[in-house]
């Protein structure tokens, strides 16, 4: 076998693997739009929403921070993202001017936000903060 043979059938093996990953993952975060905002943050008690864009490389860092977290307290609340090109809208409407932007709702209201890139132990600090409020 040449080398890139066994190249082409390594790449493939780490594909798969990653594939087979992602098919296990556990999606817990929702896809906010500028059509179902509404509707998620009048029906739900709090609600984080993470405003991203794909380009955006502080966004694809603090992305598994905000998953992590949404894991942790999906039972309590609900967490969702915001694709600020798809959905200018939406991140005119709130007043989102910089990424990664995380709008907090309460009872339909934005109560606060976290603007840039926080770590795991403060965006859990603010989800704690509106648990117990």
């Amino acid at each position: 076998m040449s080398d890139i043979e066994t190249l082409v059938r390594e790449i493939a093996r780490r594909l798969e693997e990653k594939a087979e990953g992602m098919l296990k993952r556990e999606d817990v975060t929702v896809a906010i739009t500028d059509n179902n905002i509404d509707d998620m943050i009048s029906k739900n008690k709090i609600v984080f929403v993470d405003c991203w864009a794909p380009w955006c490389a502080p966004c694809h860092i603090y992305e598994p921070i905000f998953n992590k977290i949404a894991t942790k307290y999906k039972d309590k609340m609900v967490f969702g993202r915001l694709n600020v090109d798809e959905n200018p809208k939406t991140a005119d409407k709130y007043g989102v001017m910089n990424i990664p932007t995380t709008l907090i709702f309460v009872n339909g209201n934005v109560v606060d936000q976290i603007v840039g890139a926080v770590d795991e132990g403060t965006l859990e600090d603010y989800v704690k903060k509106y648990l117990e409020s």
